[in-house]
């Protein structure tokens, strides 16, 4: 037996799982660490709020915290705006209990992760807005644009995702992260990174990555219902959608397509059924920008939802900023108060003249 044989051997998963911890703990600032567990460890009834119309980062962070804090004698609630959307069920542990309104108000901390501002909350913030605006407030987030909302404030536009920042948090202070909250966690991992595709992955992205796999969370569980498996009315929407509606500029390096109310009708397909729409459109050959507009229900009036995706050195998130949204650097999106033709008009000449700028 060599000598590297030997090694290897005596470096157990348990071992590795310490050593990947030890280093993730010092990921985050002590005191800034010690600060949001200060709020943590003084309350008992928490709400965790994921922002409106969520996504994996958003309700896994949430859903992982909730599981983290419940062996801590925690009594935690979930809640967001919107439901959650039906491909994440089979990879989100407790997706069930996620409420779309508040049982009660009287939570001794609210935990807001995934944006900045109160106002990404939805209808939770303006229905319980009095509420909120007097409450305890621990915001955790990741996205540079965020302004921040809390007593204590903590974004690191370093992480990948929210649900990396909690890794290091969790880790940071000595907390368990069972199997459930590892799934969650890494569910956020992996779909704010498009498995690990987009640049803002980093060496201790991985590591975190790492660690939650070691804690049990399956990688392929996540993998393929988000981003391999679709519903038949999905399908049929984008190929309405992309027969419809596809355009281009910039000799192909801006592409967009829009997604009407009557699309979803003839698909048979859901609101959240445009989900990765924007992404696919960045696998055509030669685009570096690509957008997404969704005309908003009866309900919301002339109002069209914006989805951007860049590739480097383009700024998705500066983009959507400069409507009023904002985002990461390759994938953001902003909410326009004008109905979809005047939101196409409005956008691409600006899009056109951010991409002759670089």
């Amino acid at each position: 037996m060599t000598t590297d044989d030997t090694t290897k051997q005596t470096i157990s998963p348990a071992t590795q799982q310490l050593a990947i911890a030890a280093a993730l703990a010092t990921g985050i600032d002590n005191e800034r660490a010690a600060a949001a567990w200060h709020l943590i460890a003084g309350a008992m009834q928490i709400v965790l709020l994921a922002h409106e119309r969520p996504d994996p980062d958003a309700l896994g962070s949430a859903l992982g915290l909730a599981h983290a804090l419940a062996p801590l004698g925690k009594t935690c609630v979930v809640a967001c705006a919107d439901p959650v959307p039906a491909n994440y069920d089979s990879f989100l542990p407790g997706h069930a209990s996620v409420v779309t309104e508040l049982p009660h108000e009287r939570f001794d901390l609210v935990i807001a992760l995934d944006a900045g501002e109160l106002s990404r909350y939805g209808a939770l913030y303006t229905r319980h807005q009095t509420f909120f605006d007097h409450a305890t407030i621990l915001n955790l987030d990741h996205h540079i644009t965020s302004v921040g909302c809390g007593k204590v404030t903590i974004i690191d536009p370093a992480s990948a995702a929210t649900a990396e920042l909690l890794t290091l948090l969790l880790l940071n202070r000595g907390i368990e992260i069972s199997l459930d909250a590892a799934k969650c966690l890494l569910a956020g991992i992996i779909t704010d990174t498009r498995a690990f595709e987009f640049d803002a992955t980093t060496a201790r992205t991985l590591l975190a990555g790492a660690y939650l796999v070691g804690c049990g969370a399956v990688p392929e569980t996540i993998i393929k219902p988000m981003y391999r498996m679709k519903p038949l009315a999905k399908v049929r929407l984008w190929g309405i959608v992309l027969n419809r509606s596809l355009g281009s500029a910039a000799e192909n390096r801006i592409v967009w397509a829009s997604v009407r109310q009557r699309d979803l009708a003839e698909a048979g397909a859901t609101a959240d059924m445009d989900d990765g729409l924007a992404s696919y459109l960045m696998d055509i050959d030669g685009v570096a920008i690509a957008l997404i507009f969704k005309e908003g229900d009866s309900n919301k009036g002339n109002e069209t939802r914006l989805s951007i995706r860049a590739l480097a050195p383009y700024d998705a998130a500066a983009i959507a900023a400069h409507f009023g949204g904002g985002g990461h650097i390759r994938a953001a999106g902003a909410t326009l108060p004008m109905d979809l033709e005047t939101a196409i008009h409005t956008v691409i000449p600006y899009v056109e003249a951010t991409l002759t700028e670089q």
